[in-house]
């Protein structure tokens, strides 16, 4: 076409000289000459000069967009729910204020409202730079996948073997993560089921992960199908989610990472993500602020009150004296009862802020023992059980086969006073943070009594009897503490600068992979699955994980994360000894095995099985070691769900006499004596307390 015009210039120019010179037409005359060409403006072609378009024009191909469900301040590429999956750089922004460099981004209709309070707001969290290291990871599909063949809690090494379908990576190192697979069987019918990604201990603090899935099945065999919104982005199709498109430069550095460091192309990828943890200062910063002010202002103690001492016979027999008062504690909480926040600096800043002295009440048995033995009792402090309180009166037993005094106050945020306010927070999940906070509080209680017992209340009257013999040595306390009492115990021990040894009984981590599996959680999941909670199980299990980064600054994993280094100068190395029993129905076995790996915790060559991944150590072994015991009870289902009590096994090796003589002789003088003598196996007749 260009040709043709120009060679049709040229024509009419030669046409106009010949006649010029000719002299065949000496007139001019004002014909207009018409060109042909693209006369469409719109067109990458456009020939402003033409007058006639010839039908050459073309154009841009047109952008088609993907329509994708969008809302504003959830994760878009998995249009199943705004949190999955979780936990995700989604809600994390950079921030160089922080030691991570990240922090936590919930908007205002991020967490899922429940039928009672909408939207949930929980500002505290977005003050913390990371997700929690503890916590659930997990996903979901448009048809549930089969995970028969993937690993299992009883075979976690699937987990490391070439070509498994999900992959938990380290950034950093590039390590692959050791895990378990499960589907939610809690999961509704009308519902997309969750899968889980367990990992066996806690994550490494302050680190990048990446999660993987590709060649998932589901029950014919077929792949899964990829979440829309992940395949607009893997495939590079042009979305109308503002969220993907922010978002897909950063994806695109994923996919050449994971190509990289999993030798996994983009396209067999079906989903992955990125997410990193927090860091250990914001973990449990502000509550170290708040334990070193304590200790400043408390110095040896600021004092107690004895308000009863009562020795108590049976059948005639001095059994023990029990002595009730209060020990004065720096408070950090706005109110002593339930629901309490902590007084911060301000909006922006969680350090505690002092408060008041108050008035924590206190119980101490001493043993009989002590009197008949001519040996004062040496103090070992107690951790009560759920949703109980730090009264020792039932521990006589105890203390009198081991000539101990047991000292002991309540877990608030876990104690017999707080059912009320946790099923108001099941409701509204903003009072998890008054929860959460009351028992960072209850921890200072802790620390502060264990200070003033060897300080200024270790040498009362009431510790002496008429002839004038003590009966008590507070010089080196210990801790011991069953149930809820173990998983309080790493941070009790951690945070006290007095106690650097500890028997465990029946415990576990952490609080929210424990949870779905325990029996006490049947208190408050009526109350929690209801029209006024949360009746889908999408958002209750995304809630709990939400919740764990309020849990962390006291939670199990936390504190075991840092047992064998200590942190900083702040937290010193410290010893444990747990002991489990098999088929336990509140605290699982998987989490009680997670607690020994997180821990760095051997396990005894007697115990009864050898959960995958930890070391084996023998009778002798000087530190820190694990047992189970195994009782032969009926196992618990498989799956994140509780069996049927009543079930004796969390409590049978309280009254397993060779477990006790175990324990105690640990806490004596931190020696590991095998009284299972090569089988920790026991039967029904083996027990009393």
């Amino acid at each position: 076409v260009i040709m043709m015009r120009e060679a049709l210039v040229v024509l009419l120019s030669c046409s106009i000289i010949l006649s010029g010179c000719t002299a065949v037409n000496d007139e001019i005359t004002d014909e207009v000459f018409e060109f042909l060409g693209c006369t469409d403006a719109d067109a990458l072609n456009f020939n402003e000069n033409a007058t006639i378009n010839d039908d050459s024009c073309y154009y841009e191909e047109p952008v088609e967009i993907l329509e994708i469900p969008h809302i504003d301040g959830c994760d878009n590429t998995n249009s199943i729910h705004c949190m999955l999956p979780f936990p995700s750089d989604a809600f994390l922004i950079n921030d160089q204020n922080t030691i991570t460099g990240k922090r936590i981004h919930y908007s205002s209709n991020t967490i899922p409202g429940s039928g009672t309070v909408s939207p949930v707001e929980v500002p505290i969290l977005n003050q913390i730079d990371g997700v929690s290291p503890n916590t659930q990871i997990m996903t979901a599909f448009t048809i549930e996948p089969d995970v028969s063949e993937l690993a299992g809690q009883y075979s976690i090494s699937k987990s490391l073997e070439n070509g498994h379908p999900t992959i938990l990576m380290n950034k950093l190192t590039g390590e692959l993560v050791a895990h378990w697979v499960e589907l939610d069987i809690r999961s509704e019918i009308d519902q997309p089921t969750i899968l889980h990604i367990r990992t066996i201990e806690a994550l490494e603090h302050n680190t990048p992960y990446v999660v993987i899935i590709s060649g998932l099945t589901d029950q014919v065999g077929e792949l899964v199908p990829t979440p829309e919104g992940f395949d607009a982005i893997k495939n590079q199709r042009i979305t109308s989610s503002p969220d993907i498109e922010n978002r897909r430069a950063g994806f695109q550095n994923l996919f050449s990472w994971i190509e990289v460091n999993a030798d996994i192309s983009t396209s067999e990828l079906q989903t992955a993500w990125e997410f990193h943890t927090s860091s250990t200062e914001s973990m449990i910063g502000p509550l170290l602020s708040m334990r070193n002010d304590a200790l400043e202002r408390t110095g040896d103690g600021i004092g107690c009150t004895f308000e009863s001492n009562t020795e108590v016979m049976i059948e005639d027999n001095r059994s023990h004296w029990l002595i009730t008062g209060t020990f004065t504690a720096p408070q950090y909480t706005e109110s002593f009862f339930p629901p309490a926040l902590i007084r911060r600096t301000s909006a922006e800043d969680r350090t505690p802020v002092f408060v008041e002295n108050r008035e924590i009440p206190f119980w101490l048995v001493i043993p009989g023992s002590s009197l008949e033995l001519q040996e004062p009792a040496n103090l070992t402090i107690w951790g009560h059980g759920f949703l109980g309180n730090g009264n020792t009166s039932g521990l006589s037993g105890w203390a009198n086969e081991n000539n101990i005094a047991m000292l002991g106050t309540s877990f608030y945020g876990w104690s017999d006073d707080d059912s009320t306010s946790i099923e108001y927070a099941v409701l509204n999940m903003q009072y998890f943070q008054h929860q959460a906070e009351r028992l960072e509080q209850a921890m200072i209680n802790q620390v502060v009594m264990i200070k003033t017992f060897m300080g200024i209340c270790s040498d009362l009257p009431e510790y002496y009897t008429i002839d004038g013999y003590k009966l008590i040595d507070t010089n080196e306390p210990t801790y011991t503490g069953y149930s809820n009492g173990a998983l309080r115990g790493p941070s009790i021990i951690g945070l006290s600068p007095d106690l650097d040894r500890g028997v465990l009984w029946a415990g576990g981590s952490s609080f929210s992979h424990i949870i779905e599996r325990c029996t006490q959680y049947d208190a408050f999941h009526f109350i929690f699955a209801s029209e006024y909670g949360y009746d889908n199980q999408l958002d209750r299990a995304v809630v709990m994980s939400i919740i764990q980064s309020l849990w962390d600054s006291t939670e199990t994993d936390t504190f075991l994360s840092i047992r064998e280094s200590g942190y900083l100068d702040q937290i010193e190395p410290f010893e444990l000894m747990t002991l489990f029993s098999i088929s336990d129905l509140q605290i699982s076995n998987i989490s009680s095995s997670r607690m020994m790996r997180t821990g760095g915790i051997p396990l005894l060559n007697s115990s009864t099985i050898t959960p995958y991944g930890l070391n084996i150590v023998e009778d002798g072994h000087v530190g820190s070691v694990g047992v189970f015991f195994d009782g032969g009870y009926i196992q618990p289902p498989v799956g994140n769900e509780y069996g049927q009590e009543p079930h004796p096994a969390h409590n049978a090796i309280g009254a397993l006499p060779m477990a006790r003589e175990m324990a105690f002789n640990y806490l004596s003088n931190g020696a590991i004596i095998d009284t299972c003598e090569g089988n920790c196996e026991f039967s029904q007749e083996d027990l009393g307390w």
